[in-house]
């Protein structure tokens, strides 16, 4: 097996969205870099803010700079409370009411009370956020490989609607790697149930895998339906550099419950 190199992530780290921009500071320590994660939803990652603010939110809106005429952005709970102190903290929101990304030009720390911006990021009028992507069917070569349009769901997930292969491979498997054409040097995709086994034989399932370990969409050139027995490629893709697709953020989602959930036990220890 081989490491492949990370293309289109992050220096600091795994791929976390389009980059928006990082916060204009202006008041009561806001710092942060902000993400897009798809069209509705950001992703606020190492954000600081003091919680001395008088009635100060998560706010947004369309008109040319931060002001009155915007609306709240709930928290990362999903809720509206005034915000409390945040230090170097990374998590996600989405825009209320099924607003869009494309729909706003600022998102801010702001004080309703005192109508003061404590930190903001303006959002470029081009600016396209992150969302699946479409690349060509499966270009089969035997064995009855074959599938429709295959969809990059998010940095780490693909749905290949109406996949099927005979199942008369000898050691095959759902293969990526990088390089001009599929080969030997790769790395095994689970099927659709996370097993590593052969691959059984398929007719026209819609099936859904995600990529294992460190692996992304950014950093494989190729996804093939591979014997590794007899070293055959029974037919691939090739994967586009760049997609501006959504990030796979399993580990912030479960950072968020695992902190709703401690802060709903200590509310409820205060309780009695």
């Amino acid at each position: 097996m081989t490491s492949f190199p990370a293309f289109g992530q992050d220096d600091e780290g795994p791929y976390k969205g389009k980059y928006i921009g990082k916060f204009n500071t202006y008041d009561h320590q806001v710092s942060g870099d902000v993400f897009a994660v798809d069209e509705y939803t950001l992703l606020v990652s190492k954000f600081t803010y003091s919680g001395d603010g008088t009635d100060t939110f998560f706010w947004a809106g369309s008109v040319n700079r931060p002001g009155p005429q915007g609306f709240i952005v709930p928290d990362e709970h999903g809720v509206t409370n005034v915000l409390e102190r945040y230090v170097n903290k990374e998590f996600t929101l989405k825009l209320p009411d099924n607003k869009k990304i494309i729909d706003i030009k600022w998102f801010a720390v702001y004080d309703i009370w005192s109508q003061n911006t404590f930190g903001d990021i303006y959002i470029l009028d081009e600016f396209e956020p992150p969302k699946v992507q479409t690349v060509p069917k499966l270009e089969g070569k035997s064995n009855n490989v074959n599938s429709e349009a295959i969809e990059i769901i998010d940095a780490k997930t693909l749905r290949i609607p109406k996949f099927e292969y005979d199942g008369l491979g000898k050691k095959v498997h759902f293969w990526v790697g990088v390089g001009p054409q599929p080969g030997s040097k790769g790395h095994v995709v689970p099927d659709e149930y996370g097993y590593v086994d052969p691959l059984r034989k398929y007719t026209g399932q819609t099936i859904i895998l995600e990529l294992p370990g460190d692996l992304t969409i950014f950093n494989i050139g190729w996804f093939s339906i591979y014997d590794l027995e007899t070293n055959t490629n029974f037919g691939s893709i090739f994967i586009p550099e760049g997609l501006n697709v959504p990030p796979s953020l399993v580990k912030v989602i479960v950072i968020q419950l695992r902190r709703s959930l401690t802060d709903a036990q200590i509310k409820f220890s205060i309780s009695f």
